[in-house]
């Protein structure tokens, strides 16, 4: 099975060598690792590369002479790519598992419906009958069938922040289901998360995105700041009514509702509990 694999590369030659290090050691499929560096100011970034890709003809570098970001790359990755399935990786995630590559392409050969595998787990998982499938996985690694980026477009490289998980929005609107392996574990360093200097871009990117899907849903009016603005939970009602029903604190919230007559209707209708988390949509009734 050939695999096309990438990584966005900017600057941390040390987590970028222990990456390419672990993915030439645990990688079983026939690969190529795609490196797509983003101007990296650094020297012994270059150094790095230079090394892996002489020792591994696997390894291919793309220099770009600009930074286009953690979006732009990856969209360079996918565009780059050959194989029906492209593999990405944070230059500072560290894959753990044997066979890692083999493990979550499997998921999307064997399963049509499937776009997206995921390591290590996800939110909200559901247990189907061959596999997992969650609402959403972490950016930092994922496994893509490249024919629904030819579908729906590339990573969205206005927002700044969140751009994995607007992905896989459009993913599940476009009908296709997203999963997850705990078996397949890769560890991440989370440099850009807990680097001080990035905390304005990340919170100005989930503004980005939450403004971007209320218009969406709800038009222009709403936004981030709006009180009661809708969320995550809103645009994912349906997967997510399913994940509370199997909870056990929430089996039978709604098997006996309470119900009011609404004379503007000139009938009765059910008042149905709706889990949220504490403190947001107070005083929303749909």
């Amino acid at each position: 099975m050939k695999i096309d694999m990438g990584t966005a590369s900017y600057n941390n030659p040390s987590k970028l060598d222990k990456m390419l290090t672990n993915v030439r050691q645990y990688s079983t499929t026939d690969w190529r690792m795609l490196v797509v560096d983003n101007a990296s100011p650094d020297p012994d970034v270059r150094q790095v590369i230079d090394k892996h890709s002489s020792q591994d003809k696997r390894i291919i570098p793309k220099f770009l002479e600009v930074n286009t970001g953690y979006a732009g790359a990856v969209n360079t990755i996918l565009e780059w790519a050959e194989t029906n399935n492209v593999a990405y990786l944070d230059n500072d995630a560290y894959v753990m598992t044997h066979g890692w590559d083999e493990k979550l392409s499997l998921y999307l050969e064997s399963n049509h419906e499937v776009a997206m595998a995921f390591p290590n787990g996800g939110a909200y998982p559901i247990k189907r009958a061959r596999y997992t499938e969650i609402l959403w996985g972490v950016g930092f690694c994922w496994m893509l069938n490249r024919q629904r980026y030819k579908e729906i477009g590339g990573f969205d490289t206005e927002i700044g922040h969140q751009e994995e998980v607007d992905f896989q929005t459009r993913v599940r609107l476009a009908g296709w289901k997203i999963v997850a392996d705990s078996s397949v574990q890769v560890v991440h360093d989370a440099t850009s998360t807990n680097n001080p200097e990035s905390l304005e871009r990340i919170n100005n990117g989930v503004i980005n995105w939450v403004n971007k899907w209320n218009k969406y849903f709800v038009g222009p009016a709403i936004t981030y700041h709006s009180s009661n603005v809708t969320r995550f939970e809103d645009w994912s009602a349906i997967y997510l009514e399913e994940w509370y029903q199997q909870q056990p604190e929430l089996a039978n919230l709604n098997d006996s509702p309470e119900t009011v007559y609404v004379a503007g209707l000139g009938r009765e209708v059910d008042l149905i509990k709706v889990p949220r988390y504490q403190y947001l949509y107070r005083g929303r009734i749909i």
